[in-house]
């Protein structure tokens, strides 16, 4: 997958959000590497509750190992938008984003996962569900003017590996209310193919 110590800096952040009782779900490259083809990133994205009242307190319990400002923590809480930490000793980047109001959103924490990072990983951590990074990347795809190669990469990895043990009913139900549904015909009929 990764180098072991990005793993191990995105799995100190996490050990701190749940010491705060802070829910989360992991995202992203590293996400969609779980579930389709690996492949090597340089961040981990992470969804996070909004946890205004123990901001002070996460802050304080991350300052010393990763390169963090408090007046982004404060805008991101306020605006619902994100920051980032950057892990002193790797330079591994974790970009935190501060969950919305949108139904699809407060999905994203409901319906993640359980698992592990590695094959020797001591302990499970929260991932997003292989069905909502399909749309997250697809929404990034779209988004980023249908260029990226990585974001499509990253959604026919998934698709093929997981097949028919994703959820299709629900797959295809959201990219309809998120206007991806063209998008994941595509990309589904190009993964069967």
């Amino acid at each position: 997958m990764n180098d072991v110590r990005h793993i191990d800096a995105a799995e100190r952040l996490i050990r701190v959000l749940d010491a705060l009782g802070i829910a989360y779900a992991l995202g992203g490259s590293l996400a969609s590497s779980i579930y389709g083809m690996r492949r090597f990133t340089q961040d981990a994205d992470i969804t996070v509750k909004p946890f205004l009242p123990v901001a002070d307190k996460f802050f304080d319990m991350v300052k010393d190992e990763f390169y963090i400002s408090e007046e982004a923590i404060q805008e991101a809480l306020r605006s619902h938008g994100s920051f980032n930490l950057i892990h002193f000793e790797t330079s591994f980047k974790i970009d935190l984003f501060v969950q919305g109001p949108s139904e699809f959103e407060q999905q994203l924490l409901i319906r993640s996962r359980r698992v592990k990072l590695t094959d020797t990983a001591s302990r499970e951590v929260c991932v997003v569900s292989p069905e909502d990074i399909v749309l997250l990347k697809l929404r990034w795809f779209r988004d980023t003017g249908g260029t990226s190669e990585r974001q499509w990469g990253d959604v026919m990895g998934v698709l093929g590996v997981q097949g028919d043990a994703l959820d299709y009913e629900y797959l295809t139900g959201r990219a309809r209310k998120l206007g991806l549904d063209e998008l994941l015909d595509r990309a589904t009929a190009e993964a069967q193919a």
